[in-house]
């Protein structure tokens, strides 16, 4: 039911809905009935896996520059997408939650200023803020009809950069046993809560290390444009 199209999007969505498919399959293969759906919590952590194994495969295919610097600049794009904006959009829905709480007014002009402000304060000088920017809550449909989704947009991915991190480096005992855990996860379906799900995986997003391992992941791609960046001819 995709709309393949034979772009490079199209490629990693295509990824992306295999590791949903197969963690279905994988959850309804090993689940009685009662215990086969896994929560939202967990249930973009296969697809971002997917995604970031898919990127290394293609890395190693090809050794044009060009390519290998719109291949990571892909791979960039989606950290900033999906961890670092659904972040910024989690921190907004508390800070417009809090003022009903408080009695507070919410209008259109309040909830403006609180979306400026938290650009400036997540991007400092780094990004040209434009006028427009500050609407951006207005077109955001979670924030209307599923209020407290937006974060675990970034919960999942940090789960999955920890996981991928875990199966490709270290020893090969290492590696191996990583994989088994997070197979382990997608056979589990909602059998338990998905913080425990996740710490059985090897993932635990009460600690620092597992947010880390996203700004390390970011970091780590960042390098690599900039080394192929350089080979480019002007």
């Amino acid at each position: 039911m995709l709309n393949y199209n034979d772009t490079l999007d199209a490629v990693f969505t295509f990824a992306h809905e295999a590791g949903h498919a197969m963690h279905t399959v994988l959850s309804y293969a090993n689940q009685p009935f009662v215990t086969s759906s896994y929560t939202i919590f967990v249930a973009e952590v296969a697809s971002t896996t997917n995604e970031r194994f898919l990127l290394e495969k293609l890395l190693e295919t090809t050794t044009d520059p060009k390519e290998r610097f719109l291949l990571l600049q892909h791979a960039v794009d989606s950290i900033v997408g999906t961890f670092y904006t659904q972040v910024l959009f989690a921190d907004f829905e508390l800070k417009a939650h809090r003022l009903v709480e408080q009695g507070q007014p919410v209008t259109a002009a309040v909830l403006n200023g609180i979306y400026s402000g938290l650009l400036k304060e997540y991007y400092g000088d780094s990004v040209t803020v434009d006028d427009l920017y500050q609407h951006t809550w207005t077109r955001i449909p979670h924030f209307y009809n599923t209020p407290y989704y937006v974060y675990q947009y970034a919960t999942c991915f940090a789960s999955s950069a920890k996981l991928f991190k875990d199966m490709t480096t270290g020893s090969a005992t290492a590696k191996q046993a990583a994989t088994e855990r997070y197979l382990t996860l997608l056979k589990s379906g909602g059998n338990d809560y998905p913080m425990k799900q996740l710490q059985k995986a090897g993932v635990d997003l009460t600690q620092p290390a597992t947010v880390q391992a996203v700004v390390e992941q970011l970091d780590e791609l960042v390098s690599r444009m900039e080394t192929e960046s350089a080979k480019i001819q002007p």
